[in-house]
């Protein structure tokens, strides 16, 4: 990605904040906030005592530890009974951060009304990237984003990406716009947050092209949505965690996932090892 592009992209997410409606900016910390907060291990990284916060679906839930409005998948019939078997939780013990809010909900999209309030509330919504404050206001020093799988067997149509440009708010037409949106509030709010998303491991749609290649509705792979999110992050100067390779595939997915999309122990660790070595590498 091109030096222009980027500092283009970053402009475009610094001038929302003079953009955003009030009433976002100043959401009281009591509405729906995690019932409980992870301190990490003594672990000695260059992460040791930062604040992670999570952006994600249900593979990243767990009853106790997002807002209360939000849906839960985990733990339920998961194959993860405890919370130290998440992904998440794993990585805050393998790299010494605590975890200032788990912003992460079951059965949603990163498309969907940007304006929309309650727990169902999509991840390019202001109060999906307002939830990723800490409970006192103070912003994250670290946040992963973990969505778009659901846009992709949603069949949600995919978009292109050129360039940055500014995102209406509103219902984003495609995936593209709606994460394109996500992360130009997430860097407007979030300023000095280093910021990691994450391509997604694999989902059979239940579809297959001439290839014998999974795909949704509109003909669109699992790498097509990936590589949407690595463009799109790259041109706004956030890192790209490749779970899409850490080790769960289409052959796989019964041993590594309860029900072929959510993880279980193994699965979770096997997404931990590989968000913990990208952070630790980077």
């Amino acid at each position: 990605m091109k030096k222009g592009i980027r500092f283009a992209a970053l402009s475009l997410a610094a001038s929302l904040i003079f953009t955003l409606p009030q009433n976002t900016l100043s959401v009281d910390a009591a509405v729906n906030p995690p019932l409980k907060t992870v301190e990490s291990s003594n672990v000695p990284t260059k992460y040791t005592g930062l604040k992670l916060s999570i952006l994600g679906d249900s593979l990243s839930t767990f009853n106790d530890y997002i807002p209360r409005d939000y849906n839960i998948f985990y733990p339920g019939n998961s194959g993860i009974p405890m919370v130290e078997g998440t992904w998440w939780y794993q990585v805050l013990n393998a790299t010494g951060m605590r975890l200032c809010t788990n912003a992460s909900s079951a059965n949603t999209n990163v498309t969907g009304s940007s304006v929309a309030t309650d727990g169902s509330a999509p991840g390019c919504s202001f109060r999906r990237i307002m939830d990723l404050r800490d409970i006192d206001g103070s912003a994250p020093d670290v946040i992963i984003i973990y969505m778009g799988v659901n846009d992709f067997a949603r069949d949600i149509p995919l978009g292109t990406f050129q360039s940055p440009s500014i995102q209406a708010e509103g219902i984003p037409a495609t995936f593209s716009s709606a994460y394109e949106l996500m992360l130009q509030k997430i860097k407007a709010l979030y300023p000095n947050a280093a910021v990691y998303c994450c391509t997604l491991f694999a989902r059979d749609p239940g579809l297959r092209d001439k290839n014998n290649t999974p795909v949704n509705r509109n003909g669109n792979t699992l790498m097509d949505f990936n590589k949407q999110i690595k463009s799109i992050a790259s041109a706004y100067g956030a890192s790209v965690i490749d779970v899409y390779n850490c080790g769960i595939t289409y052959e796989n997915l019964s041993v590594f996932t309860s029900d072929g999309v959510h993880p279980n122990l193994p699965g979770a660790q096997l997404f931990a090892n590989c968000v913990t070595a990208a952070l630790l590498n980077s």
